[in-house]
């Protein structure tokens, strides 16, 4: 059955000489794995540019549930990209962005509030001036809350320490792995409040290291992403 649904493309691998299969967070279906035929060739009505990571899609699809792999009748860009592609800065944001979905989204099922608030971070990475220092980890924090496992409780002289493991601020537990230190705490209670908190480059360091880990803790089997040292040297630079 046909089916209209918006899509985000988190990656593209080749399937054969002239055949990509791609891997497509949509709003209707979730997460879906899609061949597409020819369009590695000259004639391709398809441009294999719109099938990069990031790239935000209007489709028309088949759709079967429990199938591997679905088809694409039809795709058109949702939205054609005028600074992502040609800036190193925020090309590596949101090389990283992606791989961090890649890594926690799994579901073949629709999350339409999920979806457009990756939309709209992918839209508002765009059309930003400056992408601020802080950009990721406020991406890691909102994008905790759609996951279910966002930062609760208050920093304060009773409960100056956050814990990692249980997603909030606690009374004890310095020199614990997974528990931040009071500074570190503090900083990230300041970030949650307000997203804009200037950091220097070594709190942003810790505080984005850190929020990694969260993540390694809550979502099954995540691993830090390989572009993460790319962002750093580019940052950096």
């Amino acid at each position: 059955m046909l089916h209209k649904t918006q899509g985000i493309v988190f990656k593209t691998i080749k399937y054969s000489e002239t055949s990509v299969v791609s891997k497509i967070y949509t709003a209707k279906f979730g997460l879906q794995s899609y061949l597409i035929n020819g369009v590695r060739t000259a004639k391709s009505k398809t441009k294999a540019s719109l099938l990069q990571s990031l790239s935000l899609l209007e489709m028309e699809v088949y759709h079967r549930e429990h199938r591997n792999l679905n088809r694409i009748k039809e795709l058109q860009p949702a939205m054609v990209f005028h600074s992502i592609p040609f800036n190193l800065i925020k090309g590596s944001v949101g090389l990283f962005m992606i791989e961090v979905l890649s890594k926690s989204i799994h579901e073949e099922e629709s999350n339409e509030p999920l979806f457009h608030f990756i939309f709209e971070k992918i839209k508002a990475l765009d059309e930003m001036e400056q992408v601020p220092s802080g950009y990721l980890i406020a991406f890691l924090l909102a994008l905790s809350k759609h996951l279910g496992f966002h930062p609760h409780g208050s920093f304060n002289e009773k409960t100056p320490f956050f814990d990692l493991r249980e997603g909030q601020f606690i009374a004890g537990g310095h020199g614990h792995p997974n528990t931040l230190d009071e500074q570190l705490s503090g900083k990230l209670s300041e970030f949650i409040r307000n997203p804009n908190t200037e950091l220097s480059h070594g709190s942003r360091r810790l505080l984005l290291e850190a929020m990694l880990h969260y993540y390694q803790l809550h979502v099954p089997n995540f691993s830090p992403p390989r572009s993460l040292k790319v962002l750093e040297e580019v940052f950096r630079s």
